[in-house]
């Protein structure tokens, strides 16, 4: 393609024709080089030109034989200084930098007419100063075949090279400037090009890895489409509004996924096999989580806020998930007082019947609750759903009973998975802090795209192998009907009153006992979980003397039956007694004082068998409550000779 020729005026920058321009050199334009460059800062060659308006200006305010004396156009130049005036900087200063046309009509690089002209995006007029020092004015048109990827092709850049290019002080700075752009472009956060950042990277700024993201930003209407400006809060509305419509309602909420797809792709077999009975029903996790807010000057939305279980401002929004952490809605967020809690909460969404979970529900269907929700209990009873909720201890009970505790493990082993799908949520650093009370309103539509982005792109939490589910399950429902023997010898023989002097047990050290070896599989099989195995460090760390003994009671009739005295975690001044009674080979009950140690569905408490114990961190710290002893100082007078 041939270079074409083009003479713009050095001041307007104006295309000038043949009988309009002016070359400045020769000794005859001196007068008006010397005026460019001293009100314009122009160092001009001779091979630049001015056109017929710009030089008709300079002559009639300059007398060619005393420029200096001349008052400039108030338009044009900026007022001469003198010693009564201020000196006052130009409103506008014109830069030497290489610049094309914005023409309409034509294109700027072949200068060929036509009705196919695109606009030039942005992205890719930034791109051009950044890479080749060329400016290209908003608005400005080519042809399409010059644009490839958003970037001009090399060609197009050759025909762009003849472009004049006057290096200034204000010119070597912007040089600078795009040096070092140039040479951190892969370090800048670019999601518009996936060469930039790292699958791991995309994760840590984002949650989700690069090919999730990418889809994710499919859902978005692209903001650079628009004619008008959008500010960034504008834009993040804009965006939150998209996903709402297009996004969040395929993955979220009781429309987008109807009870046949729930109970066969999102429900585990082992909540089947204890819960759902000869029946198949829809089981649901359900709880509430909380979102801190700051303290709001509005005294009663304060107090509607405060929450006298946390002490301190949340909202409440309630969560209802599968039993593997499928998030099935999110509803709310609620206010956190003493009239939304989660019981109340349930009785609202029930009653609004939001999102039709009325119609959505059918009967035998099974909720899984902690006991905030007793008092949605009748409720949820008249409409025929099936609520399992761990047990309550009555007045004056100190323990539960063994069906009770049983009960109780059954729900536990299902229950957990809501817990673990609140803390996915909190992986989002926005949720895990105190949110602006600015942020208040979005904070449903947030949490909602959260969840959403949840189930479409993360694995669940909790599957479980259907085989092993059902095999866990039966065994489970097994012991749940089993009494704790070890529980009835204990109390028949009053084997529990442990005194210093008794006759019936005696202390050693747990090291000589003739323990069966358990491997972790063996413990898992115990306990039918690891929640107790990780739990059992602390306690056995708690339990070990100071000369790193480990203290049981052995019976002395019985020589597989032991005892120790257990730390409670949570308060100081209890301590549990558990007995274990084993054989050469495994154990074979347990029983332990604690409220849920009369279960038989595994290990209430922690196994008290020699374990490897974390690290005290207690030794790095001071402790008040142990005083120095004092001083003791001799006050009595001492005998001095003194010679008379």
């Amino acid at each position: 393609m041939s270079k074409v020729a083009r003479f713009t005026c050095v001041l307007c920058t104006k295309r000038t024709k043949n009988h309009d321009r002016r070359f400045l050199g020769g000794e005859g334009n001196k007068g008006l080089r010397k005026y460019l460059y001293k009100y314009f800062f122009l160092n001009v060659d001779s091979c630049d030109v001015i056109c017929g308006a710009c030089r008709r200006k300079y002559y009639r305010q300059y007398d060619d034989k005393s420029i200096t004396n001349a008052k400039p156009d108030k338009q044009v130049l900026p007022a001469a200084s003198t010693s009564q005036q201020t000196l006052v900087s130009p409103k506008t200063i014109t830069l030497s930098l290489s610049s094309i046309g914005g023409s309409h009509s034509s294109c700027f690089v072949c200068r060929k007419r036509g009705p196919k002209l695109i606009v030039v995006s942005y992205s890719t007029r930034l791109t051009t100063f950044v890479q080749n020092n060329i400016i290209i004015p908003a608005g400005a048109r080519c042809c399409p075949g010059h644009i490839s990827d958003e970037n001009f092709s090399e060609q197009a850049i050759e025909c762009l090279s003849d472009l004049r290019k006057i290096l200034t002080e204000v010119i070597f700075l912007l040089q600078k400037i795009r040096m070092l752009l140039l040479k951190n472009e892969d370090k800048r956060l670019n999601f518009d090009k996936d060469s930039t950042l790292s699958d791991a990277e995309y994760i840590s700024l984002t949650g989700i890895d690069k090919t999730s993201f990418s889809d994710l930003a499919s859902h978005l209407v692209s903001i650079r489409d628009t004619k008008e400006k959008i500010r960034s809060a504008e834009q993040l509305q804009q965006s939150e509004k998209n996903l709402m419509q297009t996004f969040v309602p395929k993955h979220l909420g009781f429309n987008h996924i109807s009870r046949e797809n729930l109970i066969e792709n999102h429900t585990r077999p082992l909540a089947q096999t204890l819960f759902g009975n000869e029946f198949n029903p829809a089981i649901l996790v359900i709880d509430g989580t909380y979102i801190y807010i700051q303290k709001s000057g509005q005294f009663q939305f304060q107090r509607r806020t405060f929450s006298m279980h946390k002490h301190r401002p949340l909202v409440k929004p309630m969560v209802f998930v599968t039993t593997t952490g499928y998030f099935v809605s999110v509803m709310g967020p609620y206010l956190a007082d003493s009239k939304n809690n989660d019981a109340n909460i349930l009785k609202h969404i029930i009653a609004s019947d939001n999102e039709q979970i009325k119609s959505w529900l059918q009967k035998d269907d099974v909720f899984i609750v902690d006991r905030g929700f007793r008092d949605s209990i009748d409720l949820l009873e008249e409409l025929g759903i099936q609520t399992e909720m761990p047990s309550f201890l009555k007045k004056g009970q100190a323990q539960f009973t063994t069906e009770e505790s049983n009960t109780s493990r059954l729900i536990t082993k299902i229950r957990w998975v809501v817990e673990s799908a609140n803390g996915r949520i909190k992986t989002w650093v926005f949720f895990n802090h105190v949110m602006p009370n600015s942020q208040i309103p979005y904070i449903g539509d947030y949490l909602r795209i959260v969840c959403s982005i949840c189930n479409k792109y993360f694995k669940p939490l909790s599957s479980g192998d259907p085989e092993e589910d059902q095999l866990l399950g039966c065994k489970m429902i097994y012991l749940s009907k089993q009494n704790n023997l070890l529980k009835e010898k204990i109390e028949s023989e009053n084997l529990d009153r442990i005194r210093s002097n008794s006759t019936t047990w005696c202390k050693i050290d747990a090291a000589s006992i003739e323990f069966p070896s358990i491997t972790e599989e063996d413990l898992r099989n115990l306990t039918l979980g690891v929640y107790q195995i990780k739990l059992a460090k602390s306690y056995v760390a708690e339990h070990v003397t100071e000369n790193s003994d480990f203290e049981v009671l052995v019976h002395k009739q019985e020589n597989n039956l032991i005892c120790a005295k257990i730390q409670s975690r949570h308060v100081s001044s209890k301590a549990h007694l558990l007995w274990i009674q084993y054989d050469e080979v495994t154990v074979l009950g347990w029983f332990c004082k604690c409220r849920a140690g009369a279960r038989v569905v595994g290990y209430a408490r922690c196994l008290d068998i020699p374990y490897c114990s974390g690290d005290d961190w207690t030794k790095y710290l001071i402790d008040a409550r142990n005083m120095p002893e004092p001083e003791i100082i001799d006050e009595s007078d001492e005998s001095d000779c003194v010679e008379e």
